[in-house]
């Protein structure tokens, strides 16, 4: 029986790392995209630790860049002309508004435009699969997001919170838009909300207060293992695997927040992405 292979962003650490822990120890080949070579040799040998024949190999790329994904994408399909599945799992927060060296604001960058990209990018190898998965790591804050077409970098009044609820509102419309358009039936797309978990998302780029308010928060948070749980239910689950465009939350189908469900709107900001994203083909329809 062939192996499969998954691709994991942001795997080096909190629920990236899980998520590729509990994905190896399944047997499958797991592809880890972590932002540098020691981070990534770190997370490998940590999985490694309890599951010693773990199949694992480390890309390098920082995905708030598109130069990056174009260039990691690339390195993966060279070695990997077939993915079974692509867990969008790299997400950071930002207290203040900082812009990347390609003019785009972080957050979304890293959190939505990195999902947009790196499915597009990936996309090929994936419709080679007997079924494939893609799975956008969201949260219930899409409860408290908005979509700006005008500023999605927010320029004008940014807030980490704006910031961050707007991204992860991105993920679930982009699961949803992805699953309405792509011309695959064995490709399945996938929301998850991993709960409140124990990470250090809150702690880094951030000022006082907000470390403040998310070391008390998080004190009730499951630990990254827990909160992987669904990810990996999505990726790996047989009795899933043509439950396509739902969002989850501990491995059960759940309801959006009012916020997710504007189809119209959903169908704007994967043009917006699209363009900033300079695709003009998403699912290679003409090549």
């Amino acid at each position: 029986m062939k192996k499969k292979i998954y691709v994991v962003t942001g795997a080096n650490q909190g629920i990236g790392l899980e998520t590729s822990r509990a994905i190896a120890a399944q047997g499958a080949k797991v592809l880890l995209i972590t932002r540098t070579k020691e981070k990534g040799e770190a997370a490998m040998a940590d999985i490694r630790r309890t599951h010693p024949d773990a199949d694992l190999e480390n890309y390098v790329a920082e995905l708030s860049l598109l130069r990056d994904m174009k260039s990691v994408a690339a390195a993966i399909t060279e070695r990997h002309h077939a993915i079974d599945g692509l867990i969008n799992n790299v997400g950071t927060w930002m207290s203040d508004h900082v812009l990347t060296d390609e003019g785009i604001e972080t957050v979304f960058a890293t959190n939505h435009l990195s999902y947009f990209m790196m499915t597009h990018l990936l996309y090929p190898a994936l419709r080679k699969a007997e079924f494939a998965r893609v799975v956008n790591v969201a949260s219930n804050a899409h409860s408290y997001g908005k979509i700006n077409l005008e500023d999605p970098g927010y320029s004008k009044n940014y807030h980490g919170l704006k910031s961050n609820g707007q991204s992860k509102l991105a993920n679930i419309y982009f699961t949803f838009e992805l699953h309405a358009q792509k011309p695959d039936a064995n490709v399945s797309v996938y929301a998850v909300s991993p709960g409140l978990v124990k990470t250090d998302i809150g702690l880094k780029h951030t000022n006082w207060l907000h470390t403040l308010a998310w070391k008390f928060r998080r004190r009730k948070g499951q630990t990254p293992a827990e909160g992987a749980r669904t990810s990996v239910f999505c990726a790996t689950a047989p009795e899933v695997q043509a439950i396509s465009g739902k969002y989850w939350e501990y491995c059960e189908v759940k309801e959006v927040f009012k916020s997710a469900k504007d189809p119209e709107l959903g169908r704007k900001l994967w043009t917006l992405s699209e363009r900033m994203c300079g695709i003009k083909d998403y699912f290679y329809r003409q090549s």
